[in-house]
């Protein structure tokens, strides 16, 4: 209890303007999920003296690499790269990733889209090889299509090149496909013409990395019927060590902040917000800063409040 109570302290002081700290946080291209949902965590990390810099990046795993390389404190990324971080980067050391890379908070489901060019005939079930555009070389997007490629036993030919142009070479018959992994509904799909998504047959290689999900005309007005896909979790983490005091403090109070404003993200932010499950963590990866965040919010739903009612929802 002392120790709740104690953090809860350290989070509210941690407002004053003269404790203001500069942290860095790598999310994504300008047009994507993970950069509109930085920014909005930016803001609301300004109203507790933490001035969050909102890095873009080519994605996922620049961003894991970038956290190695103290290129930023915090970073969002895919909980497959993750994985595949702990394959290809600690295959032969003692050490174990979880001992360096934290988990703030688990963030949203993001849906594998596998993009055609409509009228296409194509047939994924049967084809064995595709010429396929995922973005930059080391996106999230081409790790998952790495991914299905040897779900499904395909041999894909890599294009590295940004969407928009992926977009456009696909819909010249340069591309097979186009595999980009984000939440949904992801902006720069929206308001597309000349496209179809291709639904990816169940698999269960995929059971203990994705969920099985649905991409609707919900999501994309020009989507004629709903196709099944797989869902990644994404996860905000960071490098900054377990140590009392500062470094706890730091990551405890951003964390706090997106806590105490779920209900304005909810209502005013990234529709992505909205499958958020604010008072969830990873087992075992999780920073003890946000695990001293929810244990405050836990405190004060034991006396009938929520860390909400601390902000306006307006």
């Amino acid at each position: 209890m002392k120790h709740i109570i104690v953090s809860l302290l350290l989070v509210l002081l941690s407002a004053s303007p003269g404790m203001a700290v500069n942290l860095r946080m790598m999310t994504g291209p300008e047009q994507g999920t993970y950069y509109q949902v930085g920014q909005e965590i930016a803001e609301h990390t300004e109203e507790v003296g933490l001035h969050l810099e909102i890095i873009p990046t080519e994605g996922s795993w620049a961003n894991i690499v970038g956290l190695f390389n103290n290129d930023a404190e915090f970073a969002i990324f895919q909980l497959d790269a993750f994985l595949q971080a702990e394959k290809n980067l600690y295959k032969n050391k003692a050490e174990d990733i979880h001992d360096e890379i934290k988990v703030v908070m688990p963030l949203y489901n993001e849906e594998i889209h596998v993009i055609k060019a409509k009228g296409r005939e194509l047939d994924f079930a049967t084809e064995e090889r595709f010429v396929v555009g995922c973005g930059r070389e080391n996106s999230g997007s081409c790790l998952s299509a790495g991914v299905i490629a040897d779900f499904y036993g395909k041999r894909f030919r890599y294009v590295y090149d940004d969407y928009e142009n992926a977009l456009d070479d696909l819909r010249a018959g340069k591309l097979d496909l186009v595999i980009l992994t984000a939440g949904k509904p992801y902006g720069l799909l929206v308001d597309q013409v000349g496209l179809g998504l291709v639904s990816l047959p169940r698999s269960r290689k995929a059971v203990d990395i994705y969920l099985y999900t649905e991409i609707t005309a919900d999501d994309y007005p020009w989507l004629e019927q709903p196709v099944e896909t797989y869902a990644v979790r994404s996860v905000l983490a960071t490098m900054i060590q377990e140590q009392e005091g500062l470094a706890n403090d730091l990551v405890g109070t951003l964390h706090f902040a997106i806590q105490v404003n779920q209900d304005k993200l909810k209502k005013h932010g990234h529709p992505k917000w909205q499958d958020v499950f604010f008072a969830g963590h990873i087992r075992d990866a999780g920073h003890v800063g946000a695990l001293q965040s929810l244990g405050v919010c836990n405190f004060m739903k034991r006396y009938g409040h929520r860390c909400t009612d601390m902000v306006s929802d307006k």
